[in-house]
């Protein structure tokens, strides 16, 4: 395969994908609704394109997808967001023009569904915390165990947007799950939280990495990636995937617990930060091939970071909570993702998205997160 499409451009990992592409002598083109999206000031992409927004225009969307995969005589897709859900909804226009690198629609709708994951990911040999399913107010009166044990959040989401963490009973009174927008409430499990990505094909785990969220925006994303090695927590991916027959992008969200016990909470079915710790001579591009081989692994532990986040959001939570000689030693340690010698542009054009994406929070009055993926977000409804 020579000629590869990457959707969701303005992602990080979209970028970092286009290098790995690059560097292994394919010809990178990238997509997105966007106007100011990151990649497309990359060296490594051959021609950026935007594409009408799939959440509010999802047929023009798939239409212009399939456009630009006749033109351009693509053979590999790969998405990289949440776009991926209506790439996948209308796969039929797109399977037999190229390779799409994501599993149906169905198994994704599953997986994103943070009730019906919890049912998947039964005895694989990694806990899962006891989790109920809210669907009326009668379910939220009907939880056996006091809301201060338990951790909230809409079936449907995404950066931890409106997770309660151990709520007070009168927090919990004021939510209004429906069959329309269910809930979940899940068994609170203290310890450290770790973050899988991995990269599967037909079933079988063809790259994996693990790392610590050191540094994140309040319980949302994080932007310092700290590596980590748990074969307990890559064993159970490799079952999962397997027992899903799982091709694409998927990441995980565990919580080591005092004792050492796993326990995995939630599934992301498309690419997340875990990609910005492989380095560009691990080869990562060989893991979205057809050919069987070993799973690729990042080759050396030094961790990852956004450096844009961390001298804006990192300085002001480091001087906030006293943390900042642990800021910079944290700083000297890592390599900034967005920044390559060779390739410096997107460590500048970051700026561009990020005034965009503040100025579209403002405009609706809405977080800068949820303007990030507002237009490219799927929260269950239908796509025509």
């Amino acid at each position: 395969m020579n000629r590869v499409l990457i959707t969701g451009g303005r992602a990080p990992v979209a970028l970092d994908l286009a290098r790995h592409f690059a560097a292994a002598g394919m010809e990178v083109f990238v997509a997105d609704s966007a106007a100011y999206f990151l990649a497309r000031a990359s060296r490594a992409v051959s021609r950026s394109l935007r594409v009408p927004p799939p959440r509010q225009e999802p047929q023009a969307f798939a239409e212009a997808i399939g456009v630009i995969v006749r033109r351009e005589k693509i053979e590999l897709i790969v998405p990289t967001c949440e776009e991926v859900f209506f790439v996948a909804r209308h796969a039929e226009r797109l399977r037999g023009e190229a390779d799409l690198f994501c599993a149906e629609f169905s198994l994704l709708a599953e997986l994103h569904d943070k009730w019906r994951f919890t049912r998947l990911a039964q005895d694989l040999g990694i806990g899962v915390p006891e989790t109920w399913r809210l669907a009326s107010p009668a379910h939220l009166r009907a939880l056996p165990v006091p809301s201060e044990e338990l951790v909230f959040k809409p079936v449907f989401s995404r950066f931890a947007m409106h997770t309660l963490v151990q709520p007070k009973a009168a927090e919990v009174a004021a939510l209004a799950p429906r069959v329309e927008r269910p809930w979940v409430a899940q068994r609170f499990v203290a310890g450290r939280e770790l973050c899988s990505y991995s990269i599967a094909r037909d079933g079988r785990l063809c790259a994996h990495a693990l790392y610590v969220p050191l540094w994140r925006a309040g319980r949302g994303s994080g932007y310092y990636f700290s590596p980590q090695r748990v074969p307990a927590i890559e064993a159970f991916v490799a079952r999962f995937v397997a027992k899903t027959r799982y091709t694409g992008q998927i990441a995980f969200d565990f919580i080591e617990s005092p004792d050492g016990g796993m326990h995995v909470l939630e599934c992301n079915p498309r690419a997340t930060s875990g990609l910005h710790l492989f380095a560009l001579k691990d080869g990562l591009a060989r893991a979205f091939a057809h050919e069987p081989g070993e799973i690729l692994r990042p080759a050396n532990d030094r961790p990852g970071m956004l450096g844009t986040a961390m001298l804006t959001i990192g300085v002001v939570d480091a001087l906030r909570h006293g943390k900042f000689r642990a800021l910079a030693a944290d700083w000297h340690a890592a390599r900034d993702v967005l920044w390559s010698r060779s390739d410096p542009w997107p460590a500048f054009y970051v700026f561009a998205g990020l005034g965009a994406t503040l100025a579209t929070a403002a405009l609706r009055g809405i977080t800068p997160q949820a303007a990030s993926t507002r237009d490219l977000e799927w929260d269950g409804e239908d796509i025509i």
